[in-house]
């Protein structure tokens, strides 16, 4: 009996959601204030390699674990940059 090989990256963790969110949020954030397409594309191109370089070595959900720390999206959970201490 003969096994099939595995895949040699099966367990790479797979970074598209941070890449497609952070081209997203620089693409059409940039259109949004300066209306340049050219520079939106640009700034997109940028926003996807501070993610790669960010998350370099990290585990999957580094990015996401990291936006989380610093901004806050609405009147929800606080973030743990402006709680100091545990609450229940």
């Amino acid at each position: 009996m003969q096994f099939r090989e595995v895949p040699r990256h099966i367990d790479a963790p797979n970074r598209m959601p941070e890449y497609a969110l952070s081209a997203l949020i620089g693409y059409y954030g940039t259109m949004f204030l300066t209306h340049n397409a050219l520079f939106g594309f640009f700034m997109a191109f940028v926003g996807v390699y501070i993610v790669y370089r960010l998350t370099l070595g990290k585990p999957e959900g580094y990015a996401m674990r990291f936006m989380y720390r610093f901004t806050s999206f609405g009147k929800g959970i606080p973030t743990p940059a402006r709680v100091k201490h545990f609450e229940v």
